[in-house]
């Protein structure tokens, strides 16, 4: 039998700072003091952890081989090759191969998307697959939220293939040698946020591709709500980069 209330158990906390930060927030003394105990002391913190930052994005240029994948998607673009991204199946992966493949189509591109199936293919690149892409007529494939781990699939891949891998996931000691990899996760990648999901790496090569000029602060922000999609449902951390979304009560 279910049960009829829901029982909470609030840690105790500084109710007194709470009920100023609320004031000033404007927001219940029970979220401020949840966020207390997060480790969040003052308005400043709590407001872009709730609200985000009036500046959230970081220069996408940033990631390691970012600029290398933007010349190579444009050249494909202007060529007219076929591109094809290849993701996952959970969410992260489906709302970044959604993402990339929208704004490529909208860019003009011949591009597919390809997702495994995950009985008979399992995670991640497989030789079948790249094999049946390449006869396809793709010559770039794009992965998004995989690919990392990939080194005998990329060394055995068709060589009218060029991979360009985005992944998220924890780096191995050997790189797949892939055409470029972005991950924020290599150890010598100079990024900034280190915590982007599958989706978020995507998100930020389709602002890479927009902004086309390294050093200029991107002005692409569409697709957020796929973003958001992919990151919520990976469970990444819901800190730093993420979009600004003003309160009711904001002057």
């Amino acid at each position: 039998m279910l049960a009829k209330e829901r029982i909470w158990e609030i840690r105790e906390y500084d109710k007194h700072k709470a009920g100023c930060l609320a004031a000033e927030l404007g927001i219940s003394p029970l979220v401020t003091g949840i966020l207390l105990e997060r480790g969040l002391n003052d308005t400043e913190s709590m407001r872009e952890f709730l609200y985000g930052s009036l500046t959230p994005f970081h220069d996408p240029f940033l990631l390691k081989d970012m600029e290398k994948s933007v010349r190579r998607i444009e050249r494909a673009l202007a060529a007219g090759e076929k591109i094809t991204v290849y993701g996952d199946y959970d969410v992260d992966g489906i709302s970044a191969s959604s993402l990339l493949y929208i704004y490529l189509h909208g860019r003009g591109a011949r591009v597919e998307t390809y997702i495994p199936q995950r009985k008979n293919e399992g995670y991640g690149l497989n030789d079948d697959a790249l094999q049946n892409i390449a006869e396809g007529g793709t010559t770039l494939v794009i992965t998004v939220d995989c690919g990392i781990s990939g080194l005998h699939e990329v060394e055995n891949a068709p060589q009218c293939l060029d991979i360009i891998i985005t992944d998220h996931h924890t780096v191995p000691e050997q790189l797949p040698p892939a055409y470029a990899i972005v991950n924020a996760k290599q150890a010598d990648d100079a990024y900034p946020f280190k915590e982007l999901s599958g989706v978020g790496i995507a998100f930020k090569l389709c602002q890479a591709l927009e902004q086309k000029v390294p050093g200029r602060l991107p002005e692409w922000a569409e697709l957020t709500e796929l973003a958001a999609l992919g990151t919520v449902a990976d469970i990444v951390p819901l800190v730093g980069e993420k979009p600004w979304k003003a309160p009711s009560w904001w002057g």
